[in-house]
């Protein structure tokens, strides 16, 4: 991949792509309905016949707990299935703004083009996050098998702060290996798009190859991006708007469009942060900042 990652070039990148940024929120939205309509339908009433000052802090979800504590299994399904759905949704407009950017950028802007082009390359980039997703998995257990059978041995033997520190040594690996598997998914999910490149496998091996050789500019880009993202995603849970919206409370409604529009951003935003230094389009071998 040519040129470095480049946080402007995804500002503004972004904002051109606004429609794609848009749909990236509304389907984020009506794959989760179902689940909206099963946590409504068990807690609706109740909510609503809440006092119009509301209840002490934490009493509310405490409340909507114990509603939905007889229908988790519907609610887990509704989850997985949205899950699923979301990630599919991403492998499509992950591979539609590659093929579309590096092959049939024009200076108008047109969505259906955009995924038009996922569509036509939804199963390989979907075999480029099987195996993103493989790796994660494999990483992860086989950090657990060694730090974590040491941690449980270390607090048999009632050594407490030697579990701590291998305790806190497995997160912090952990979290490390999530994030240059989510940077070399990108970088590899670009590099897909690249030549004639055939093996999902060695493809993604590539785009580790180019995190580790980048390890700053990856993790500045990564966090410059996610932390705002993830913070938007949060803020609606943990300020209740979301139960405000479920009361049909106008503000928190409208502070949870907000958040996910900033949410939407940050994601497309990152994506497009590591694209390689041609300009977006109609501005093919343009060397970016």
């Amino acid at each position: 991949m040519r040129g470095r990652p480049s946080i402007v070039y995804g500002f503004v990148s972004a904002l051109r792509l606004w429609r794609l940024v848009a749909a990236v929120w509304l389907v984020s939205v009506l794959v989760f309905v179902p689940v909206h309509l099963v946590i409504w339908g068990s807690a609706g009433d109740v909510l609503a016949s809440l006092p119009e000052g509301g209840l002490p802090d934490g009493e509310t979800a405490l409340i909507v707990l114990e509603l939905l504590r007889p229908i988790w299994t519907s609610l887990a399904a509704a989850m997985v299935s949205g899950w699923f759905a979301l990630w599919a949704w991403t492998v499509l407009w992950h591979a539609g703004v590659v093929r579309w950017l590096l092959f049939a950028g024009r200076d108008e802007v047109r969505l259906a083009e955009i995924l038009g082009h996922g569509v036509l390359g939804w199963w390989r980039w979907a075999r480029l996050a099987v195996t993103a997703a493989t790796a994660l998995v494999v990483i992860d257990a086989a950090l657990w098998l060694v730090l974590g059978a040491a941690a449980e041995r270390a607090l048999d033997g009632g050594r407490e702060g030697l579990w701590l520190a291998l305790t806190a040594l497995v997160a912090l690996l952990g979290v490390t290996v999530t994030a240059m598997v989510w940077v070399a998914t990108i970088r590899s999910s670009w590099l897909l798009g690249v030549g004639d490149r055939r093996s999902v496998v060695l493809t993604w091996l590539a785009g580790l190859k180019s995190s580790v050789r980048q390890p700053l500019q990856s993790v500045v880009l990564l966090l410059a991006w996610a932390l705002p993202g993830i913070a938007a995603m949060a803020l609606p849970v943990l300020a209740g708007w979301q139960v405000e919206a479920l009361r049909d409370g106008v503000v928190g409604a409208l502070m949870e469009v907000v958040t996910g529009l900033v949410g939407a951003f940050c994601w497309v935003a990152l994506f497009l942060s590591f694209a390689p230094a041609t300009g977006l389009v109609g501005e093919k071998e343009t060397t970016r900042a």
